[in-house]
C-alpha cells in the first residue's frame, strides 16, 4: 500500500469513528464517499486515488459481508478459552502480506470465517487420540486458497504440528498451490530460497516445506529429499503441499511409518504425538470414493475403495491426532459418501499392511460460506431457476448458436424431427476459421483490456477463457486459429485500420456502453469504478492494451513437437509484475483450481451432463472489482438454462445447511442431506459416486404450506411488501368481477382466476422468508412441474381484506391481556385512480415469548375456512375436509395473500405490514413429482459418467 493511501485511510477511519461514536451501526455508503472527500480537500492529499480508497474503506468496514453458518455435533469450542495463550505470529504477518498485496481484500472478514473453521478442528494441545472430519462448502473462484491458508497460518500459532495440503490431481494446480502456500504461509519461495510475500514481515517462527514450487525436477513429496533435509517431525512446523497421486500418497505413508515416533498400536501403525491438519483442496474430486458394479451388495462395497480414496483414508488413520478439512464449491458428491466403513479394511504400501480408516464424509462438521455481496455467482449471472429469481440475471451473457460454429455436427434426427447434435470427433476434420461469435469475444476482450487501464487497472492482470473441446488436436488447433486472429486486429489496431476501428466502435457503443448502464443499476452492492467511457478514450489505450496479449494453449502435453501451436508455456501471473493479459484456449485443465486471474470474457461451449463438472467450469464466477460490468459469457441458450437449474439446486441446498445450523444438537450424520434433480438431461455428479444415494420424491398434493414465522428485518418488510404490489401490479386493476364483497358491500377480498403460473413464482421466489418448511425454489418449482404435466389445471390468487373497522391488538404482550377492541385497522390503497377500495390489514397477534427475530403466528392461523373456499364454485361447504374434496375435483390450486398488521408484534415501524401467504394445493391424480438425490443408504441405479475421451494425459 502506498504511503499517501496509508495515511489517507488512518485520516477516513477518524471521521468513520466520529459517526460510530454517534451510535451508527452501518456507514451508508455515501456518509463513507462523503468523508472521503473531506480526506481528499486535505492539502498532502492532493493525488489520492479516491476510488481505491473506497474500496479499501468498504473492505475494512466489510460493507456487503458475507457469513458463515456451522452444521456440526456438540464440538466443545475452545478458541476463546485459549485465545490468550496463542500468540498469532503467523497470522497476523498473513494479515500485514494481505493488506500489503491488495488494500480492498476483506480480511476482517476473513479473520472471522478461519475462527469458526478453527473452533472446530481439535485443539492441538488437547491429550490423547482424535480425529475429525469436516467440509467447509465455499463458492467457485471466491478465494477458497485465501482462506485455507488463513486457517493453515492460525491452525499453526495454535500448535499444529504438521500441515498437509492435497491439492487437486495435476501438477500445475499442485504448483500453483505451493506458491499461495509459499506466498502466505511459509514466506519463502520453496524452489529458490528467496523471501517471498509473509515472508517480509520477520516472525520468530520457521517453517519447513518438504515440496517445492519447482517445475524441473518435479517439487511433489519425495521421501530422498524429506530424509535429506532431516526436519524433525513434530517440533518446528512441517508443510507438505501434495498431488491425489497414487505414486506420492504411497511414499509419504511409507516416510511417514519409519517415522521414530511411530508406532504399533492395537495392530496399527499410529504416528504419535504430532498434531496433523490435512486440507483436502477439491474435496469432491478424486478423494470420493467410487463404486461402478451395479449388482454389487453394500456389504461388499463397503470393501471397495478406489486407490486415491484408500490411501488418503490410510494416511489419516495412520495419525494419532489429526483433523481433516474438506474445501469444495460444489459438495454434491461428498454429501453421498457412505457413514458407515469396514474396520477390517487393510492397505498394502510397499509391502506394509496399514489399517484404512473411516470413509470421509464430514461427520463432524459443515461449515456453509455464504458470499459477500459483491461475489457474482450462480444466482447473481443465471438467477435461480426457470421459475423466477430475486435478481433478476446480469446482462452478462450472449448467446451462441452451436450449429453456427464447428463445434458441432448434426448426426441426424430424433423422433419429432430435431437434430441430433454431437461434439466432433477427435480426429475429424479441423474448421478453417473461427466462428464470428469466437471473432466477437475476442474483440470484446481487446475493449475490456483497453477500458481496464481507464480504470486505473493497468498493472493488472487480465484473462479470456476458450472452452470448445477436450481433445489437444483441437485444442492445439484452436490456439492457433486464435491466435492468427489476434495477430491480425493487433495490426489493424497498429495501423490504425478504419473498418476495423469501426466495427470495434460499433461493439462498443452497442454493447458496452447500455451493459454498463443496465450493471450499475442491478448490482446490489456500490462499485464506485464501473462508469461509462468515452470511445476516444478507448481508443486512445487500445493499441497499449492489446500489444499485451498473448494466446496460451492449455493442455496436458509437455512437448510441443508435434503441436502446430507452440506457445504451452505454463500460465504463471507472478513472472508479470505489470500485468499479464491472456486468452487461455483449454479443456479439463482450467476445469478445477487453475484461476484465470482477472478473468473478464469466457467462451464456453462445453455441454457436460454433471452439475459439478459445469459448476466447476465456472471460471467465470468471483469477485470483478471495477469491471463487473465488463464481464461477457459466450454460450449456448441450452447451457444457459442448465446453469440456471444448478444455480437453484445449489441455493437450496445451502438453505438446507442453513436450516439444520439453526437445529440444536444435530450433526451432518443425522440430517437427510439432499440435492434435486434435473428433469432432463442432467446428473448431479458421476453415477460411481451415487451409489449410497436414494432418490427422493417431494409432493405438495393435498397439502397446504403457510407462512407462520416471518422476518422482522427492515429489508425483508419492505422486501415482501414490494412483491406483494408487484404481483398486484401484474394481475392489473380489479374489475367488478374480481371484487368478492360480504352483504353489507364491503369487499372481503380481490380475486383473479387462471393466473400466469410466472407471476406467481416471481413472487414466491423473490419473497424472503427464514422457515424451515419453507423453500421458495422447491414451491415455484414443484408449481411448474405440475403445470407441464397439466397435474394442476391453474392457478388462483386472492387478496384478502379485513373488512372491520376496529380491532384488539395485544400491546403488551402480556397472555392473559383482556380482549376489547384497542385500534383501528390498517388500510393500503391501491390502484387509487380507478376506485378500488382499500385492502385492510389482517390482525394475528404475535404468540408470546417469541419476539426478537421473527413475528410467529400460529400454525394454520393465519387464513380461516372462509377464506379457503373463496374461489372455489360450491360455495356452502362448512368443513375442511369438504373444501378439500371440492377442490381436488375443480383441480385449481390457490394462493391466499395477506397483510399483517405490524403493531401484532412488539418494536415495529407501522408504517410497512408484513406479508403472509397460504397455498392450497389440490389433490392430483396424476400428480409428477420433484425428485431428489438424497443421503439415506439404499440403491440407486447407476449412470454412465461423461467425458470417456479426455484430453487429459498421463503427467
Amino acid at each position: 500500500m502506498s504511503t499517501t493511501l496509508d495515511a489517507a485511510r488512518g485520516f477516513a477511519h477518524q471521521f468513520l469513528n466520529f459517526e460510530k461514536n454517534k451510535g451508527v451501526i452501518i456507514i451508508p455508503v455515501e456518509k463513507i464517499k462523503e468523508i472521503i472527500d473531506k480526506v481528499a480537500a486535505i492539502d498532502i492529499f492532493g493525488d489520492l486515488d479516491k476510488d481505491q480508497l473506497f474500496e479499501v474503506l468498504t473492505a475494512d468496514l466489510s460493507q456487503g459481508r458475507g457469513g458463515i453458518t456451522s452444521l456440526s455435533d456438540e464440538v466443545t469450542p475452545w478458541l476463546n478459552d485459549e485465545r490468550s495463550k496463542i500468540k498469532f505470529h503467523l497470522w497476523n504477518r498473513y494479515k500485514l502480506f494481505m493488506d500489503k498485496k491488495d488494500p480492498s481484500f476483506p480480511i476482517n472478514d476473513l479473520d472471522d470465517f478461519t475462527d469458526k473453521i478453527l473452533d472446530m478442528c481439535v485443539n492441538p494441545k488437547q491429550p490423547g487420540s482424535w480425529d475429525r472430519r469436516g467440509m467447509v462448502v465455499g463458492h467457485v473462484q471466491s478465494g477458497k486458497t485465501s482462506n485455507y491458508v488463513g486457517l493453515i497460518n492460525k491452525a499453526t500459532d495454535a500448535g499444529y504440528k504438521l500441515i498437509i495440503v492435497i491439492a487437486g490431481t495435476m501438477n500445475s494446480l499442485r504448483r500453483q498451490t505451493q506458491q499461495r502456500v509459499d506466498e502466505g504461509f511459509v514466506g519463502i519461495n520453496s524452489s529458490t530460497g528467496k523471501v517471498i510475500g509473509a515472508g517480509e514481515f520477520k516472525t520468530d517462527i520457521q517453517i519447513y516445506p518438504l515440496t517445492s514450487s519447482s517445475i524441473k525436477p518435479d517439487g511433489d513429496f519425495d521421501q530422498n529429499t524429506a530424509t535429506r533435509k532431516g526436519i524433525p517431525i513434530g517440533t518446528n512446523p512441517v508443510v507438505l503441499v501434495i498431488k491425489k497421486n497414487k505414486g506420492i500418497l504411497e511414499n509419504l505413508i511409507e516416510w511417514l511409518s519409519a517415522n521414530e515416533k511411530t508406532q504399533l498400536v492395537n495392530g496399527e501403525y499410529k504416528l504419535l504425538d504430532v498434531p496433523a491438519l490435512i486440507i483436502d483442496d477439491e474435496a469432491d474430486s478424486a478423494s470420493v470414493n467410487t463404486v461402478s458394479k451395479k449388482s454389487i451388495s453394500k456389504a461388499d462395497a463397503l470393501e471397495e475403495a478406489k486407490t486415491i480414496n484408500k490411501l488418503i483414508r490410510t494416511l489419516l488413520n495412520l495419525f494419532d491426532q489429526n483433523t481433516f478439512v474438506g474445501y469444495t464449491a460444489t459438495p454434491y458428491a461428498n454429501l453421498f459418501i457412505p457413514k458407515e466403513w469396514s474396520k477390517i479394511m487393510e492397505a498394502k504400501v510397499r509391502g506394509k499392511e496399514y489399517k484404512v480408516g473411516k470413509d470421509l464424509f464430514p461427520k463432524d462438521f459443515i461449515l456453509n460460506i455464504r458470499a459477500a455481496k459483491n461475489y457474482l455467482g450462480a444466482s447473481a449471472i443465471f438467477g435461480y431457476g426457470e421459475s423466477g429469481s430475486p435478481n433478476n440475471p446480469l446482462d452478462i451473457i450472449r448467446r451462441v448458436d452451436l450449429l453456427e460454429t464447428p463445434f458441432a455436427v448434426i448426426t441426424g434426427v430424433d423422433p419429432l424431427g430435431e437434430p441430433i447434435i454431437k461434439t466432433p470427433k477427435k480426429d475429424d476434420d479441423l474448421p478453417n476459421e473461427l466462428p464470428g461469435s469466437l471473432k466477437e469475444a475476442i474483440m470484446a476482450f481487446m475493449l475490456t483490456c483497453a477500458i481496464r487501464r481507464l480504470r486505473g487497472h493497468e498493472k493488472k492482470h487480465n484473462s479470456m477463457l476458450v472452452h470448445v473441446m477436450l481433445y489437444v488436436r483441437w485444442i492445439d488447433w484452436v490456439s492457433y486459429l486464435v491466435n492468427e486472429e489476434l495477430r491480425k486486429y493487433k495490426d489493424y489496431i497498429s495501423g490504425n485500420d478504419p473498418d476495423f476501428l469501426r466495427k470495434l466502435e460499433d461493439l462498443y457503443n452497442d454493447d458496452f456502453r447500455p451493459t454498463t448502464e443496465n450493471i450499475k443499476d442491478n448490482l446490489n452492492y456500490t462499485d464506485v469504478r464501473i462508469k461509462e467511457h468515452e470511445w476516444s478514450d478507448v481508443l486512445r489505450e487500445l493499441n497499449t492494451a492489446v500489444s499485451k496479449i498473448e494466446v496460451r494453449a492449455v493442455h496436458g502435453l509437455k512437448s510441443n513437437s508435434t503441436l502446430v501451436y507452440k506457445n504451452i508455456k505454463e500460465i504463471d501471473y507472478e513472472e508479470y509484475e505489470n500485468g499479464f493479459s491472456v486468452i487461455a484456449v483449454g479443456g479439463s485443465r482450467l476445469a478445477r483450481g487453475i484461476t484465470l486471474e482477472g478473468l473478464s470474457v469466457s467462451y464456453y461451449l462445453r455441454a457436460s451432463k454433471m452439475y459439478d463438472t459445469l459448476m466447476q467450469m465456472g471460471r467465470w464466477f468471483g469477485y470483478r472489482p471495477g469491471y463487473a460490468d465488463l464481464m461477457r459469457l459466450y454460450t449456448t441458450d441450452t447451457l444457459t438454462q442448465w446453469f440456471n437449474h444448478i444455480a437453484m439446486a445449489t441455493e437450496e441446498m445451502r438453505a438446507d445447511f442453513d436450516e439444520l445450523a439453526s437445529l440444536p444438537g444435530v450433526t451432518p450424520s443425522d440430517f437427510q442431506l439432499k440435492v434435486q434433480n434435473h428433469e432432463g438431461m442432467l446428473v448431479i455428479t458421476a453415477a460411481t459416486k451415487l451409489f449410497w444415494a436414494e432418490v427422493l420424491f417431494i409432493s405438495f398434493s393435498g397439502q397446504n404450506p403457510q407462512t407462520y414465522q416471518l422476518l422482522k428485518t427492515g429489508k425483508a418488510l419492505q422486501n415482501n411488501f414490494a412483491a406483494y404490489k408487484r404481483l398486484l401490479t401484474a394481475l392489473g386493476s380489479p374489475g367488478e368481477e374480481n371484487l368478492e364483497r360480504l352483504k353489507n358491500g364491503k369487499v372481503s377480498h380481490l380475486l383473479y382466476r387462471d393466473v400466469d403460473i410466472l407471476d406467481l413464482n416471481n413472487f414466491l421466489s423473490s419473497y424472503e422468508i427464514d422457515q424451515p418448511s419453507i423453500k421458495n425454489a422447491t414451491l415455484s418449482d414443484y408449481i411448474s412441474v405440475q403445470a407441464e404435466s397439466k397435474g394442476i389445471k391453474g392457478w388462483n390468487v386472492v387478496f384478502r381484506s379485513n373488512t372491520d373497522d376496529r380491532g384488539f391488538i395485544n400491546f403488551s404482550g402480556k397472555v392473559k391481556e383482556k380482549r376489547t377492541t384497542n385500534a383501528d385497522i390498517q388500510k393500503f390503497s391501491f390502484f387509487e385512480e380507478t376506485g378500488m377500495p382499500q385492502i385492510g390489514a389482517v390482525i394475528r397477534n404475535q404468540l408470546f415469548g417469541r419476539y426478537s427475530k421473527f413475528y410467529c403466528i400460529s400454525k394454520n392461523q393465519i387464513d380461516d375456512l372462509g377464506d379457503r373456499k373463496v374461489d372455489l364454485n360450491v360455495p356452502n361447504l362448512d368443513d375442511n375436509v369438504a373444501i378439500k374434496k371440492e377442490r381436488a375435483k375443480e383441480g385449481y390450486g390457490l394462493i391466499i395473500i395477506y397483510l399483517l398488521d405490524p403493531r401484532c408484534t412488539p418494536d415495529m415501524n407501522d408504517s410497512i405490514p408484513f406479508v403472509g401467504y397460504s397455498i392450497h394445493f389440490p389433490k392430483i391424480s396424476n400428480e409428477r413429482k420433484v425428485s431428489y438425490t438424497a443421503t439415506p443408504l439404499q440403491d440407486a441405479d447407476i449412470l454412465q459418467e461423461d467425458d470417456d475421451n479426455r484430453e487429459e494425459e498421463s503427467v
